[in-house]
């Protein structure tokens, strides 16, 4: 055995070993952003919903907590993804919830780095990998979105290897399919992205036949039939839903929402297409998205000679769903990510053979990737756990694991002791819905789609004393809350404070609750506000 020999032998262990570290510190990072306290205005009626659909083994079709919307039809697409919520809470509480969404994350970044990995470019998953966190850490919520972004990179992973694992693949995508289509209402991605990959394959075995110029995809007749036979069973895989057609077409709702078409649907900033955002802590996330736009783009240059147009496919679709708003955002990332590396693949790949370019040693590559990961990580921990990192994101989130001081727990004791019912700001009606529910309802929360066409007028009680004074009078309203600084107390605030028919009764930190005149002084004698 010569001196080379013996070199391959103790460098390329070395090598694994660093590629491993690397990876480690990649998923450590997943974590370090995954880990902030619970803050999220929808958690708090996903979870009651779930205990509602385990408690009377029924899933609600009609809306139960909320006492304008009472008994109008609630197509509520996310019920299994409730269900477990609710599950994971009564088990392991708020750790266990945080845990879940740590766990969901990682493995969704897993398959996204497993889909077209390769050893040697270790350093291009990573670095791809870094880009799509900074495109997606912004949606770490627990919500049904997370279902999602998994459910997606599992199709990925799972067509990828369809040549090799056909019965595989035939088996987990519609399965995969039927849990989502009960988990989240955006289930139809999951039929958009097998649709549009089997057809980019279709088109490009036909585009080679009749041109030779174009790459081959090596696919054979019997593998394209079987994935048309995926295409189809994916698409049965929404029919066993708890909401029927409703459920099959919900999505579709969503879709006009987010093109705007819907005229009594709220003004919301996630909503908002990404180059047209003008917040803080959203503008950030735009300057993240573009880079990583560029550089995907940029990506395509180099693998024209071994074009896949599946990939082009999803690659322009999820672009297009992106720009519609700023939260679709993330959805392009996890799609563009085994692209972009794939893309780099390639085009290093080209690199070494026709140009002879000469790249570092596996050796040399692992030792700096792993040195250059090991800074980012103990940086973005560094970052995280002492909060400067969402202070310059001019976000409300807070390292750690539990629920945040910003939800309004002081005024939950003071709202059960209120007869009557209690008007709120729609951001934290989820909140009350968890922490009051069945005891009382509340007036809005964050299911928009309940409303329907009545939201509009709804939401202007808020600003139009005249409004409000009318739902006073329909629903027996004896109390408002409204968190400090929010939009719904900068518009109700300054005039109900001068309102002769109401009082304020308790301030606390995050929140203002005003009692009418003649309820709080029957109720309890009271002169003046406390807190």
């Amino acid at each position: 055995m010569g001196p080379g020999h013996l070199r391959r032998l103790l460098c390329f262990p070395m090598a694994r070993h660093l590629e491993r570290l690397t990876l480690a510190l990649f998923f450590s990072v997943v974590v370090a952003l995954s880990l902030f306290l619970l803050k999220n205005p929808d958690f708090g009626f996903h979870l009651k919903a779930g205990e509602y659909i385990w408690s009377t083994w029924s899933i609600p079709d009609r809306d139960v907590f909320s006492y304008l919307a009472a008994g109008n039809r609630w197509v509520d697409s996310h019920w299994l993804f409730q269900l477990v919520l609710y599950g994971v809470y009564s088990v392991a509480g708020i750790p266990g919830i945080i845990l879940l969404r740590i766990s969901v994350l990682v493995a969704a970044f897993a398959l996204l780095l497993a889909t077209v990995y390769r050893r040697e470019y270790c350093a291009i998953s990573v670095f791809v990998g870094l880009l799509a966190l900074s495109n997606t850490f912004h949606r770490f919520v627990i919500r049904p979105e997370l279902l999602s972004f998994l459910f997606l990179a599992a199709f990925f992973f799972l067509l990828e290897r369809f040549s090799r694992h056909p019965r595989l693949s035939l088996i987990a995508i519609p399965l995969l399919q039927v849990i989502w289509t009960n988990a989240h209402g955006l289930h139809v991605l999951g039929v958009a992205f097998v649709g549009l990959y089997v057809l980019g394959d279709a088109l490009q075995v036909l585009a080679h036949r009749l041109v030779s110029a174009v790459p081959d995809p090596g696919i054979a007749p019997r593998e394209l039939r079987l994935k048309g036979y995926l295409v189809v069973l994916t698409c049965a895989a929404l029919l066993p839903n708890a909401n029927g057609i409703d459920g099959i077409l919900y999505p579709l709702a969503i879709f006009r929402e987010l093109r705007s078409e819907v005229s009594w649907f709220p003004a919301i900033s996630e909503l908002v297409p990404p180059f047209l955002v003008y917040q803080p802590g959203m503008i950030e996330i735009v300057t993240f998205y573009k880079a990583f736009l560029v550089i995907s783009a940029l990506t395509w240059l180099g693998s024209i000679r071994r074009l896949r147009f599946a990939h082009a496919l999803l690659y322009a679709a999820f672009l297009y769903v992106s720009l519609l708003a700023y939260r679709n955002i993330a959805l392009f990332a996890i799609v563009a990510t085994p692209i972009t590396v794939r893309n780099l693949h390639e085009a290093l790949d080209y690199a070494r053979g026709a140009v002879r370019f000469r790249l570092p040693t596996r050796m040399q590559a692992a030792a700096v990737t792993s040195l250059v990961m090991l800074l980012v990580a103990a940086g973005v921990w560094t970052v995280t756990v002492d909060g400067r990192f969402y202070k310059w994101m001019h976000w409300k989130r807070s390292f750690g694991v539990g629920v945040s001081k910003r939800y309004p727990a002081g005024v939950v004791e003071h709202l059960k002791s209120i007869d009557g019912n209690i008007f709120n700001g729609a951001d934290i009606g989820g909140y009350l819905i968890w922490k009051l529910y069945p005891e009382k309802q509340v007036a809005l929360d964050g299911r928009w789609e309940v409303y329907g066409e009545s939201l509009s007028w709804l939401s202007s009680a808020y600003s139009d004393p005249a409004v409000f004074s009318l739902l006073v009078e329909r629903h027996d309203i004896t109390a408002v809350v409204l968190t400090r600084g929010s939009l719904w107390a900068r518009r109700m605030g300054p005039w109900i404070r001068r309102s002769p028919g109401w009082k304020r009764t308790l301030v606390t930190p995050n929140a203002v609750v005003f009692e009418r005149t003649d309820r709080f002084r029957k109720r309890s004698g009271a002169r003046g506000p406390s807190g």
